[in-house]
């Protein structure tokens, strides 16, 4: 074979590598756009907690959403994850109300978290979220995602425009206990107890937690193509910094 020959195959070779390669990304932009994905599975309540009331001598604080900051990291997952993209999805417009009991146990709070004013992979919430979140996807693949999301296989919007989150019990000190959440999404109930740290200075109280979630356990089915070698991860990653107004 002649150095002609052999540089002519191994261009060959190298565009036929770059074509699979190709062909594997718009693959999987597809099916981040419009996946088919089975219904999800039926979740059972399962017995839960009671509410906490607020208490009647308790100072109410008004949720400041200019000043809340609620993200959920979703996550690539399967052999080939390095295909796929990490989202951050921001939630805008919180609402809700926080009742600071001068029995600390006995406060309370709840949200109002609306699915569809979530922002997906805004510039600047991924640029603190590490390597894992360096490479922005494309607009096109940004909205296939949001589109994705707020479907009926994922948030199902039109059915279940918010997500609930109230707090049910409160243990350990003022400044970080741990508290129970129910979280209510697609009507589904979970409790989950996660730790927060608590400020309270001049008239406003800021609540920050951080803790995962699976999707399952919600009634949704990660997307999932190629026999599960590109999936989305069923754990997501939460992290919330609640600022509440004194009233």
């Amino acid at each position: 074979m002649s150095d002609a020959q052999f540089l002519d195959l191994r261009s060959a070779a190298w565009r036929s590598l770059r074509s699979a390669a190709f062909f594997a990304a718009l693959l999987l932009s597809g099916a981040c756009q419009t996946p088919s994905l089975p219904p999800p599975a039926a979740v059972p309540t399962g017995p839960t907690l009671p509410t906490a009331a607020p208490s009647a001598q308790a100072t109410r604080y008004s949720i400041r959403s200019d000043l809340s900051d609620v993200r959920f990291l979703v996550y690539r997952a399967g052999r080939l994850a390095k295909l796929g993209h990490n989202h951050v999805i921001q939630a805008r417009n919180i609402a809700g109300e926080i009742y600071l009991a001068a029995d600390f146990h006995r406060s309370s709070f709840s949200l109002v978290v609306p699915v569809t004013d979530f922002r997906v992979d805004d510039p600047e919430a991924r640029s603190v979220e590490g390597e894992e979140f360096a490479t922005p996807p494309e607009a096109e693949a940004i909205a296939g995602t949001t589109k994705n999301m707020l479907g009926d296989k994922v948030l199902d919007a039109a059915r279940y425009p918010q997500i609930d989150i109230r707090s049910v019990g409160l243990i350990g000190p003022a400044w970080a206990p741990d508290v129970t959440l129910r979280i209510k999404l697609r009507d589904v109930e979970r409790d989950i107890t996660v730790p927060v740290a608590i400020d309270h200075r001049d008239g406003q109280i800021a609540v920050t937690a951080v803790f995962e979630i699976k999707q399952t356990d919600f009634g949704i089915t990660p997307l999932s193509v190629l026999g599960g070698a590109l999936q989305v991860a069923d754990t997501v990653r939460v992290r919330m910094r609640v600022v509440a107004q004194r009233v």
